[in-house]
């Protein structure tokens, strides 16, 4: 019998419980099929909403198992305003602590390697999370740089592939500038790092329901990604 009290069966696409550790279990959504490769996806800054979701499932289509954790426990931003109040109020540490349970999950439920991917905030924290663990197989940020001063790059020990739009206006956080300086600070460590420039393309273009959207770049960063992803 489903439990009506349980929060994550009355918002939001939620339908799963995972540990996390040193904190109560997470909740995220995870998609019907079966596969050896995992692959934990991250929102952007409107949390686990049905956008998230279809996204979630053009990669489970393409032979992964895939994880969205509900880094916002439970809220959906309504617009944007409310979305930038809910980014600000998250707290990385525990998101990444979030997103770290995801990938333990898929290894311990029949997958044999696990990568991370995310948009805007849910690239950001994707790096994030590489840079706090050993335990990812690869990283594929799009359009989205943590603060270094928490998540350095340099600590990554995993390969990456990061996407960004040349007219991506967000200076400082994805713009193309800013994602070459990562490239080349995360390259001077060791660290395996692609940078892929999309012509053309702005901000949000993978997302299919923002009208910033792009469906050749969304075709194309796709196809590099499922060829990155399967290495």
């Amino acid at each position: 019998m489903v439990d009506k009290s349980n929060p994550i069966f009355i918002k939001g696409e939620a339908n799963l419980k995972f540990k996390v550790e040193n904190s109560e279990d997470g909740v995220g959504y995870l998609s019907k099929n079966e596969s050896k490769i995992g692959l934990v996806l991250i929102s952007e800054w409107w949390g686990l909403n049905k956008s998230i979701v279809t996204t979630a499932e053009i990669f489970a289509k393409n032979g992964f198992k895939v994880l969205v954790p509900d880094v916002y426990r439970g809220q959906i931003a309504e617009d944007r305003e409310h979305a930038g109040h809910l980014l600000s109020g998250l707290n990385f540490k525990q998101a990444v602590a979030d997103i770290l349970g995801g990938v333990a999950y898929l290894k311990s439920n029949g997958c044999e390697r696990v990568s991370v991917t995310g948009f805007c905030m849910g690239g950001a924290l994707a790096l994030a999370a590489a840079s706090s663990t050993d335990t990812i197989h690869s990283v594929i940020p799009f359009y989205g740089v943590p603060d270094q001063s928490y998540f350095p790059v340099e600590n990554i020990k995993c390969p990456v592939l990061m996407h960004v739009g040349s007219k991506d206006d967000l200076k400082g956080f994805s713009d193309p500038e800013h994602c070459k300086a990562t490239k080349e600070k995360a390259e001077k460590a060791g660290v395996k790092f692609e940078l892929i420039i999309w012509e053309g393309a702005q901000h949000a273009f993978f997302n299919q329901d923002s009208e910033r959207f792009s469906k050749e770049t969304q075709e194309k960063s796709l196809e590099k990604t499922l060829e990155f992803l399967k290495n």
